[in-house]
């Protein structure tokens, strides 16, 4: 059985890499490459693919928009592509094949494209579902000189805001990310991650101690000597949190 791939990325260098590890499998027809959902929606009815490698975050129109916008019928496999882990229970929803975290390995992408073959075969068994993502965000992919790092959520001290972004601590290492402080905080885990101050997130597991300022207030202190102010307003969260006054 051959199966007509088509490769979905705003990212030129990202659909040469698809592109790459598709060409190593003889019964994989790459059908053509689109950069934005736009494309997928004119292109996809005359192409006729089976299976879609599909980025999530795409300008003009977005992965999802044009998965409904092509609707059941003429809708494709597909198997998600991305940086953005967060997007994970969505892909599901839309009856994904499977996931894949930018950056992913051979054997990865392999075990994603043997899952498509299986979905695609004729009289195919709907195979069992791949274990539901957390519903919190457990890793992040940071770019640090030409290089995608991926840093687990459970490693982070603290995260502070600056600005528009937000910048995650880990031990002597810090990443700016391109996220608000308010949307880390409904992502991340509650009952490991904490805000503690209007510009500020700590990781509770991580927190050494709290030290009494002269003003009746607290900092803490995290396993890194790194310290954070407790805002006022957040006093009552965190002692919520701790079950217990300050």
């Amino acid at each position: 059985m051959s199966i007509r791939a088509l490769i979905v990325d705003d990212e030129p260098l990202a659909r040469q890499r698809v592109r790459l590890f598709l060409e190593r499998h003889r019964d994989v027809e790459i059908a053509g490459e689109c950069a934005d959902g736009e494309e997928v929606i004119l292109m996809a009815p005359h192409l006729a693919p089976d299976l879609l490698f599909l980025d999530v975050d795409m300008p003009r129109v977005g992965a999802f928009a044009a998965l409904g916008a092509l609707g059941a019928a003429q809708r494709p496999a597909v198997i998600f592509i991305t940086a953005h882990e967060e997007f994970a229970l969505d892909a599901f929803e839309a009856n994904a094949v499977d996931y894949l975290v930018k950056p992913f390995s051979h054997e990865r992408f392999d075990r994603a494209l043997e899952r498509a073959r299986r979905f695609l075969a004729p009289g195919n068994e709907p195979e069992p579902e791949p274990a539901a993502p957390s519903r919190h965000r457990e890793r992040f992919a940071v770019r640090v000189r030409g290089q995608v790092i991926l840093i687990k959520a459970e490693t982070i001290q603290w995260i502070g805001a600056e600005g528009n972004y937000a910048r995650l601590y880990t031990g002597a290492e810090s990443f700016l990310i391109r996220d608000s402080l308010q949307k880390l905080e409904s992502q991340l885990d509650p009952n490991i991650f904490v805000r503690v101050h209007r510009s500020g997130i700590v990781n509770i597991e991580k927190v050494k101690k709290l030290v009494t300022a002269e003003d009746g207030g607290f900092s803490i202190v995290l396993q890194n000597d790194a310290s954070v102010s407790l805002g006022p307003s957040y006093r009552d969260r965190l002692e919520s949190f701790l079950g217990q006054k300050l």
